[in-house]
């Protein structure tokens, strides 16, 4: 039976959440004063990155992993940068890492909404969940990705069809059905046959479901679609022609969900694609206002802005090379001690 022995952070002291409180009070001050000043005539020097990011209101608790796969804290907009160690005080390795229970964890393990149970894939095209502190199974289910509900209930792809712990949920009839909306699988005929699979599933809230879903067509070329359902309904679609859209990240009031590659996807089924001057990216994570998009691309971190922020689009590039990024509104870990209950 295993035991979880993922090693505690050692960034969230209190000092760095205070700094942290501390920069989202006054970057929200600095806005209002700045808002408020007089015009002058006098040309000012550009902004330095910390006056941007003060003046912009960016704030908040970043933990990224850099190229050689160590974890950093990094508290906005200051730019103070520390690298995160384990009670050994050896440095915190996690190349790409989900964050859940106040620990990080590996790639492709999913913590439940309340931080005690994890979900995670084996080899074997089985869903394992356990505990999260102590690591004792408790439940397997045939199929992969896992992903969970908000209110807690798991969900996972097995197949041609997606299930809710032992019913199916979306049937190999509703996938094939999305599958259609694909705009190179439209006008193909009825008697050329599909292959479906989804790839990937995130909850937006509990009635709409992000899917990515892998179509072969026979005889033709294997497509990329992602079909956001509201209940059974199809409320958007975006389509890629082979791989990209997938490892999906929800905002944290559900209003949006980002794909690796930068697409979001609102919940009233709009897409909006990522600027178009921006180098490939590798993984996406929200600010928790929900205004900022964090683009990864492994040799830059890029900000643009959401619908929520005044200037859509904007692009503010932070010069820190990254392959996974996590951003709180304030430090959630402790300096040595168990893991922080929610």
């Amino acid at each position: 039976m295993r035991r979880w022995s993922t090693p505690l952070i050692v960034a969230g002291v209190v000092a760095l959440a205070l700094l942290a409180a501390a920069d989202a009070l006054r970057g929200h001050g600095e806005r209002k004063a700045t808002a408020e000043s007089t015009p002058t005539t006098t040309r000012a020097a550009p902004p330095t990155l910390q006056e941007m990011l003060r003046r912009e209101a960016i704030t908040g608790f970043v933990v990224y992993s850099d190229v050689g796969c160590v974890l950093h804290s990094l508290i906005l907009p200051r730019m103070i940068d520390d690298v995160v160690r384990t009670e050994r005080n050896e440095p915190f390795e996690r190349c790409r890492f989900t964050e859940g229970g106040g620990r990080y964890l590996d790639e492709g393990e999913v913590p439940s909404p309340d931080g005690k149970l994890v979900a995670r894939c084996q080899d074997l095209g089985l869903v394992i969940v356990s505990e999260l502190e102590s690591g004792i199974q408790k439940h397997a289910f045939r199929g992969c990705p896992p992903a969970w509900r908000p209110d807690g209930r798991l969900t996972y792809a097995q197949g041609d069809h997606i299930m809710e712990g032992n019913r199916v949920l979306f049937t190999r009839a509703d996938l094939h059905r999305a599958a259609r909306a694909h705009p190179a699988i439209a006008a193909v005929d009825r008697s050329v046959r599909i292959f479906v699979h989804a790839t990937d599933l995130a909850w937006m809230d509990e009635s709409h479901l992000v899917a990515t879903l892998e179509i072969d067509v026979e005889g033709g070329e294997t497509l990329n679609l992602a079909v956001l359902f509201s209940g059974k309904v199809i409320a958007g679609v975006a389509s890629n022609r082979g791989t990209g859209l997938g490892h999906w990240v929800v905002s944290p009031a559900g209003s949006y969900a980002a794909s690796e590659n930068g697409v979001i996807v609102r919940r009233d089924g709009g897409t909006i694609d990522p600027p178009q001057n921006v180098p490939d990216g590798r993984a996406v994570a929200f600010s928790p206002d929900e205004q900022w998009l964090v683009y990864v691309t492994g040799v830059s971190t890029y900000l643009i802005g959401t619908p929520r922020n005044s200037e859509p689009g904007r692009v503010i590039r932070l010069p820190i090379a990254a392959q996974d990024l996590a951003w709180d509104a304030i430090s959630r870990g402790s300096a040595i001690g168990p893991p922080i209950r929610r």
